[in-house]
């Protein structure tokens, strides 16, 4: 099998690509960061426990999450990304 080669981004695209979908920081796994990633992780096991409990939507939940004062601020960042990127969807 050969190998072909990949096409390489311009140097702006290419910087931007790897910057976290929320901040400058360098992407670790899922275009987000570290921090991120995690709050991410975590954003997305408890959506079932707050669906089940709660009866909200996804939507719904990232919105309760943001107003939560015992929220993080990582998990704030993704919530309101998440919500941004559902709004360009619509």
């Amino acid at each position: 099998m050969e190998i072909l080669p990949q096409p390489k981004l311009p140097d702006k695209e290419r910087a931007k690509a790897m910057k976290c979908k929320v901040c400058d920081l360098e992407v670790s796994e899922e275009g987000f960061c570290e921090l991120h990633l995690k709050a991410y992780s975590n954003i997305l096991m408890k959506f079932e426990v707050w669906k089940n409990a709660f009866n909200v939507t996804w939507t719904q939940y990232l919105v309760r999450i943001q107003k939560n004062s015992l929220t993080g601020e990582w998990a704030k960042d993704v919530a309101k990304y998440l919500i941004e990127e559902e709004r360009k969807d619509v």
